[in-house]
């Protein structure tokens, strides 16, 4: 457990001149940020093809739109990293931006937790009533 150690000091997290990061965990964190990133493509493009659905087309673009700005904004982060920048690549603003990541997707959700039911019932009641009216 000892290399949990300096998770827990202030000096690890606010560093001005971090070390770089050791060769696995830079790997991984690399393809995890490409991960994220074709991930936000595909759910883009899934929002594409269901434009024909808006309240569906709407939060599967929301999604996506964050998963490629979480994945923009840590490809940055781990550029600067890799070029070991002072100040910029404080290991603070990895955790900076896993909390704006997560707190972004909790409104996603909540938002669709709360609009979702009613403007899919609202759209099937409309395409319900257009079905009768003439073309």
């Amino acid at each position: 457990m000892s290399y949990l150690k300096p998770l827990v000091t202030l000096n690890y997290w606010f560093n001005a001149n971090p070390p770089s990061f050791i060769g696995p965990v830079f790997l991984i964190l690399g393809i995890l940020l490409i991960v994220i990133f074709v991930a936000g493509i595909v759910v883009k493009w899934f929002a594409w093809k269901k434009r024909g659905n808006p309240p569906l087309h709407r939060v599967l673009s929301r999604l996506g739109r964050a998963e490629i700005a979480v994945a923009l904004i840590g490809g940055f982060l781990y550029f600067v990293s890799y070029e070991q920048t002072p100040v910029v690549s404080m290991r603070f603003w990895w955790l900076v931006l896993l909390v704006a990541a997560i707190i972004w997707k909790v409104f996603i959700i909540l938002d669709i937790l709360k609009r979702y039911p009613v403007e899919k019932k609202a759209r099937l009641e409309r395409l319900e009533r257009e079905k009768y009216l003439p073309k």
